[in-house]
């Protein structure tokens, strides 16, 4: 049986897209949580070989994500559909905008981006978490308060996802090492202001890679992991920036 790696979550009622990136360690239906809160709206969420229901061994290069990830969405995707990468997959919603533009430029020209909680890519390529020891590794995930904390006490079971993690890893390094051409679409990035990964100037860097004005969005409280415990808020964010005349975005000064 052949693998499946983007998964409709969501038919919807409407003629709104979103696609769905998962952050480090996700699949399809982390973004489970969102869908109650964008009724009217098509799902759809990826799954990266080795996450989730995938035995596929797990990639470590940014590239061959993009790749994969480009080629399953040719199909599916529509004109003004809006991408959504939480984290890692904020890196990887980046790269596949930018073949997008490549594969398909008429649909490419229509789309919204929204970047939630990532460094960008150059920064990434800082940070050697692939030379952490297996305990370091695993204190620096429970920072991101993703996961719960009854886990801490679990070493055994933390220490079968570690491949998987130390793969996640090395691709969020390898995304440094991409070419990036700055977009120019409408996108929205979402910052947690108790994010301790992501610092605000590092999301204001993300103007850089963009030729069009970026508007940013505090989650107020939001932890790195805010998509876990503020779907909702992720939700209401969502929708007015895809209907911004229906419902005003409420842009931070800055």
């Amino acid at each position: 049986m052949a693998e499946t790696y983007l998964e409709r979550l969501q038919k919807g009622r409407g003629n709104r897209q979103v696609i769905c990136f998962p952050y480090l360690g996700g699949h399809s239906r982390s973004f489970y949580p969102l869908v109650s809160h964008l009724p009217d709206t098509e799902i759809w969420a990826f799954t990266p070989p080795g996450h989730g229901m995938n035995s596929e061994e797990p990639l470590e290069h940014m590239q061959q994500l993009v790749e994969l990830y480009t080629n399953e969405l040719l199909p599916i995707i529509k004109s003004g559909a809006t991408l959504f990468g939480h984290s890692l997959g904020g890196i990887t919603a980046y790269y596949v905008t930018q073949r997008l533009q490549q594969e398909l430029p008429d649909v490419a020209k229509t789309l919204r981006l929204v970047l939630s909680a990532c460094n960008t890519p150059a920064e990434c390529g800082l940070k050697r978490y692939d030379q952490m020891s297996d305990e370091h590794l695993i204190d620096h995930l429970f920072s991101y308060d993703g996961l719960p904390k009854e886990l801490i006490h679990e070493k055994e079971l933390l220490q079968y996802f570690m491949p998987v993690i130390r793969a996640d890893f090395r691709m969020l390094e390898s995304a440094a090492t991409l070419e990036c051409q700055p977009l120019s679409l409408p996108v929205l990035f979402l910052w947690g202001e108790r994010d301790n990964a992501v610092p605000l100037q590092s999301a204001l860097k993300w103007e850089r890679y963009f030729d069009v004005p970026m508007k940013l969005q505090t989650i107020r409280e939001g932890t790195h992991m805010f998509i876990m415990h503020h779907p909702s808020t992720v939700a209401h964010y969502l929708t007015s920036f895809m209907t911004p005349e229906v419902e005003p975005l409420n842009i931070v000064d800055r």
